[in-house]
């Protein structure tokens, strides 16, 4: 890595001081907070560069970029200007005069890494063939390129889906890279980085940011799509609707014209907290009890905390818990009691209890992918539960009672009915509704939860296909069809060439039968 230092002498009054500050990467708002600090404090900002200018301030960490943009040739040409961070900038504001420019507030050239100059990365070809880390070297390349996927995937309109899984697979083949990118010459051979994911590396790389990603950020339509699609069982289809009846927030939703979908109108009601995350502490806590209650009704029974969490994690937005038993059958009426159970110490506000509805078939079937993943066909409780807030604290004592009035009003959640399909009951006026049991004085905050019950011999299947994440699951079936010409669920591998079904006893024996090197969860984060 190279250092620039030049020789100015750094005892300048502010009289001989002219700073350009370069607006790139930088917010307006920010830059214009900056020139008015810089004005009260009597230092001379230039409004364009030019050669008399005495300190340029930038974001950009790699002066390359910052001579790039000044249309600089060569460093002799900046020999008498100070290149420098907007620390230096900051600590001259706040000492009220130029402060002296030492080692720490210079802007380096960097050279580019070596495996990027010399060698060509070998990218394997398939996603399920990478080790893409949950913490990577490339988020400010990302995080754009996922906001031009959402909007794709909420435009939903032909060939939106294509666009949104470009975008994606680029960004997955970004974070799996085990370096920063500083040029754009080292993704030229990269299969999965196509045309516009490249031109928006490629004016991110030079500007600092992207303008077409700026455009959508600052969109109000997005921002509502964002919004209503957020809700719990409300999708693009649903919030394009709302938009269009002139709805922009959660207080313009007619709670009327939901009386047909019970997850829709709890989501609503309880938006604000299930968009707030769920930390690691909490699901270990739910977990813990979950399996406390299964052990009792079926010893032996497995728990295992699946989705984000099992791939490494922090914090999520649900709660994932896949249970099996190795005694195939005797999974079969558990869920029903477990809810029972769940629901006697006050943990379950509402849900739905879904049968199962596999056959044999399913191995064979055509499956659609999409961005939204693949539904598979277990017995699952897909619903909200109540977390007390002593969850937060790693404490699982939920002997306290809940208020009577918070209790869920949802009916046939837990019965063994014949149609488990969860109807409201009408509200009366000894009924809270979903609205007036959140305002409620509470001692517990609402959580997604999704219980799935999955038989031994489609367990290491499901686990990988709940482990996640979509993308990974995607390419992993896609590769699967493609290259092995087989077919893959979260129920099992089904060999085409020979009409039989593959069976594993291990998540390793999943991917050893698809001739793929085993991947960690925490290395399935595309």
């Amino acid at each position: 890595m190279a250092v620039y230092d030049n020789k100015i002498p750094n005892n300048l009054s502010k009289q001989n001081v002219l700073i350009y500050i370069m607006p790139q990467k930088i917010q307006k708002r920010r830059l214009e907070d900056m020139k008015i600090g810089a004005k009260k404090k009597g230092i001379q900002i230039s409004p364009n560069y030019c050669s008399s200018v005495t300190h340029v301030v930038s974001e950009f960490t790699n002066l390359e970029q910052v001579l790039r943009i000044l249309e600089v040739k060569t460093e002799a040409e900046i020999k008498d200007q100070h290149i420098v961070k907007t620390v230096w900038f900051i600590e001259s504001i706040k000492a009220g005069y130029p402060v002296s420019v030492e080692i720490q507030h210079k802007i380096q050239l960097i050279k580019p890494r070596e495996e990027e100059k010399n060698v060509e990365p070998v990218i394997p070809e398939w996603a399920c063939q990478r080790a893409t880390p949950f913490k990577h070297f490339n988020e400010q390349f990302t995080e754009p390129l996922e906001i031009l996927e959402k909007y794709a995937e909420l435009r939903d309109q032909e060939q939106d889906y294509s666009r949104a899984l470009a975008f994606r697979r680029a960004s997955c083949v970004l974070k799996s890279l085990p370096y920063k990118v500083t040029n754009i010459s080292s993704l030229k051979n990269i299969k999965d980085i196509g045309g516009h994911s490249s031109r928006v590396i490629k004016e991110i790389l030079e500007d600092g940011y992207c303008q077409e990603v700026e455009d959508i950020v600052n969109d109000p339509w997005f921002h509502k799509m964002k919004l209503f699609s957020s809700i719990f069982g409300v999708g693009p289809s649903t919030a394009k609707k709302w938009i269009e009846k002139g709805w922009n927030n959660l207080k313009d939703i007619n709670i009327e014209d939901l009386r047909n979908d019970w997850r829709v109108i709890w989501g609503v009601a309880f938006h604000e907290e299930l968009m707030d995350s769920v930390s690691r502490t909490e699901a270990d806590v739910f977990a813990q009890i979950v399996c406390e209650e299964a052990e009792k009704i079926l010893p032996g029974v497995c728990v295992v905390l699946t989705g984000g969490f099992r791939r490494g994690k922090p914090i999520g937005h649900d709660v994932d818990l896949l249970l099996t038993h190795p005694d195939l059958g005797s999974e079969t009426g558990l869920l029903a009691t477990l809810l029972q159970r769940l629901e006697e110490k006050e943990l379950i506000l509402c849900g739905n209890h879904e049968r199962s509805s596999f056959s044999p078939e399913v191995y064979q079937r055509d499956f659609k992918l999409s961005m939204r993943g693949q539904l598979d066909h277990f017995e699952k409780w897909l619903g909200i539960c109540k977390f007390p807030k002593t969850f937060i604290e790693g404490c699982s004592d939920i002997l306290t009672k809940i208020n009577v009035a918070t209790k869920s009003v949802i009916k046939g959640s837990l019965d063994d009915c014949e149609e488990p399909k969860v109807k409201l009951r009408k509200l009366t006026s000894k009924t809270l509704s979903p609205v007036d049991i959140f305002k409620s004085t509470r001692d517990w905050k609402a959580r997604r939860v999704d219980l799935i019950i999955s038989p031994y011999d489609q367990y290491y299947y499901a686990l990988v296909g709940w482990t996640g994440n979509k993308h990974f699951n995607r390419d992993l079936r896609l590769y699967s069809q493609r290259v092995l010409n087989m077919k893959l669920t979260s129920h099992g591998l089904y060999d085409l060439s020979k009409n039989v079904t593959v069976p594993a006893s291990s998540e390793k024996e999943v991917f050893e039968n698809l001739n793929l090197t085993f991947r960690e969860p925490s290395d399935r984060n595309c």
